[in-house]
C-alpha cells in the first residue's frame, strides 16, 4: 500500500466511530487499529496490538467456525467481502459485526478492513421480522377458526332456504339468501388477505442474513401450539442438531414453511398428526413438512408445482386449499438455491422435503 494511501486510511480511522485496521498475513499481526474497533471489541489497543488472538477469543462460540470459513474464503479469492458475525460478552451481552475486508498484495499481503457495529440495526429487523412471522401465523389461525364456523353458518342458511322454497315468504328467502351470500364472501375475504401477504413474497428480492434455522422453526411452531389449532392437530418437531445456521431470507423462507403447515391442516382430520423435521446433512439441510392426512391424489401430482396462486386440490369436510401457490413455494426454495419435493401416499399422508445449501 502506497504511503499516501495508508496515511489518508489512518486519517478515516481516527476520526471514525467504526473500526479500522490493517493485519498482516505473514506476520499474523495488526499494524494498526483505531479507537473505533477497541471500542467495539470492548478492549484497548495495546491489548489488541500485541495480543491478536485476543480478538477472535470475543467471537460468539456458534459463530467461531463461520468466521474461520470467512477468513479462508477472502485469503483464497483475494477479493473484497463482507461477513457478519457476532460478539459475545460477560452477562450474555451480543454484539453484530459487519467486516468489509479489502485484501492487498504488494510486497506482502495485508487485509484492510471496517467493522461496524450493527446490534441496533439486526435487533431491529429480527424483531420486525419475527413481528411478521407471527402476523402470517395468525392470519392462517384467523382463516381456519373463522371458516368453519362460517361454512356451517353457510350450510345452515342453504338448508333453511331450500326447506321454505315453498312457503312463499319472499322476506324470509331473502334474508336467508343474504346471510349465505354474506358467509361466502367474507370467506373469500379472509383467504384473499392471506394469499396476498404469500403471493408479495415472490415479487420481493431476497435479503439473507445468517439465521439459526432450529430456533426459528421451533418458534414457529410454539406458536401454532399456542393456538386453538393445538386441540384438533397434533404438532411435533425433530431435528439431528440443537441449532443450524444457514443463510436464508427468514420472512420468506418461513412463509414456504408457514404455508406447507397451512395445508398439511387443511388435509388432515381432527386429532391428526403434523411433524417439522429438520436434518442437517455434510453439506445440505433438508427440512420436512409431514401430515398423516388424506395424500394427494394421483392425477394432480405431476403438476403439482406447476400451479402458481390457484389451490391444488379439496381440502377435507369441503375446505378449499386456500391457493396457496405451490408454484410460488418452489420459485422462494429456488431463489435459496434449494429445491422441494414430496412423497405422498393417498389415505396415508404427504411429506414435502426442502433442501437448501450450506
Amino acid at each position: 500500500m502506497k504511503e499516501i494511501s495508508t496515511d489518508l486510511f489512518y486519517q478515516i480511522g481516527e476520526r471514525s466511530t467504526d473500526g479500522y485496521f490493517i493485519y498482516h498475513l505473514q506476520t499474523e499481526s495488526f499494524s494498526y487499529i483505531n479507537s473505533g474497533l477497541a471500542n467495539i471489541f470492548e478492549i484497548e489497543k495495546e491489548t489488541a496490538l500485541e495480543q491478536p488472538n485476543y480478538l477472535f477469543g470475543a467471537i460468539y462460540h456458534d459463530d467461531i467456525e463461520h468466521v474461520i470459513s470467512c477468513y479462508e474464503e477472502c485469503v483464497e479469492d483475494m477479493e473484497p467481502k463482507k461477513y457478519e458475525f457476532r460478539l459475545s460478552f460477560e452477562n450474555d451481552r451480543e454484539k453484530y459485526i459487519k467486516v468489509s475486508l479489502y485484501p492487498l498484495q504488494n510486497d506482502e499481503t495485508l487485509i484492510c478492513g471496517i467493522a461496524e457495529d450493527i446490534t441496533v440495526e439486526r435487533h431491529n429487523k429480527l424483531h420486525i421480522d419475527q413481528i411478521n412471522y407471527r402476523k402470517n401465523i395468525t392470519l392462517e389461525v384467523l382463516s381456519h377458526d373463522l371458516k368453519e364456523p362460517l361454512g356451517m353458518m353457510k350450510l345452515t342458511a342453504s338448508s333453511m332456504e331450500k326447506g321454505i322454497a315453498n312457503t312463499g315468504d319472499r322476506e324470509l328467502k331473502k334474508s336467508l339468501r343474504f346471510i349465505v351470500d354474506m358467509c361466502e364472501r367474507n370467506t373469500r375475504l379472509v383467504r384473499s388477505v392471506i394469499n396476498h401477504e404469500f403471493i408479495k413474497s415472490n415479487v420481493v428480492e431476497l435479503s439473507k442474513d445468517r439465521l439459526e434455522l432450529v430456533w426459528e422453526l421451533k418458534d414457529a411452531l410454539r406458536y401454532y401450539r399456542r393456538s386453538s389449532l393445538n386441540n384438533v392437530r397434533n404438532f411435533k418437531f425433530s431435528t439431528n442438531k440443537d441449532k443450524i445456521y444457514l443463510p436464508l431470507d427468514g420472512m420468506k423462507f418461513l412463509q414456504v414453511v408457514n404455508n406447507l403447515i397451512s395445508n398439511a391442516i387443511k388435509f388432515t382430520d381432527e386429532n391428526g398428526t403434523i411433524e417439522i423435521g429438520v436434518n442437517d446433512l455434510e453439506t445440505s439441510v433438508i427440512i420436512s413438512v409431514r401430515d398423516n392426512g388424506r395424500g394427494i391424489p394421483e392425477e394432480k401430482r405431476s403438476t403439482l408445482f406447476d400451479r402458481a396462486e390457484q389451490g391444488f386440490r379439496a381440502g377435507l369436510v369441503g375446505r378449499d386449499s386456500g391457493g396457496l401457490g405451490m408454484g410460488i413455494i418452489r420459485n422462494i426454495v429456488k431463489l435459496h438455491d434449494g429445491r422441494i419435493w414430496f412423497e405422498t401416499e393417498t389415505g396415508k399422508g404427504t411429506t414435502f422435503y426442502v433442501e437448501l445449501p450450506k
